[in-house]
């Protein structure tokens, strides 16, 4: 009898460990995945809330900012920093950490950010997907992400516009 219970916990043990192993082995599991893969800079090529509604115009949030001074900085230790300027404003960061997997890159800024990152029309975490760069060194970075936006706080051109759901599209390229 005491056999047959050393049998069944060998067994067990050897299916626990190769089930441990598979799951270490997958490609979307963070743990396999280092930050450097993704370390850099990176500029923003396409930043636009397109509203449900056709009748509201989209917003490009590029033409609000001065572009030399609005970049993603990922770096080897798991931070970042969303480094923006409006025109006619002052430089301002954005900071947090990231995740990463085999097909995304999930940043989650510090607390205390709100306030900024709604006056870029951003919402917490901010889940972006890892695009093959053909003759680049670094992934791209989009987003396509379903929300609802206060224009108005956004730019006075939407003042009286309640609310609108739309999508935010975000595009990333690596800084060579």
């Amino acid at each position: 009898m005491i056999k047959i219970g050393y049998q069944w916990i060998t067994i067990s043990l050897f299916f626990a460990l190769v089930a441990l192993l598979w799951v270490g082995c997958s490609k979307d599991n963070p743990v396999n995945i280092l930050p450097s893969e993704v370390a850099g800079t990176y500029d923003f090529i396409r930043y636009e809330f397109v509203p449900s509604a056709a009748a509201i115009q989209p917003a490009n949030v590029l033409d609000t900012l001065v572009v030399q001074n609005t970049f993603l900085r990922l770096t080897e230790g798991g931070q970042f920093l969303l480094n923006y300027q409006f025109i006619n404003g002052p430089e301002s960061i954005i900071s947090g950490n990231f995740s990463i997997t085999a097909n995304r890159v999930e940043l989650q800024p510090a607390a205390g950010s709100e306030a900024r990152l709604t006056s870029l029309l951003l919402q917490p975490p901010l889940r972006l997907d890892r695009i093959p760069a053909q003759g680049q060194f670094r992934d791209s970075l989009e987003m396509a992400k379903e929300q609802v936006v206060d224009l108005s706080n956004f730019s006075n051109r939407y003042d009286g516009i309640p609310p609108v759901p739309g999508v935010l599209f975000l595009q990333l390229s690596p800084k060579n």
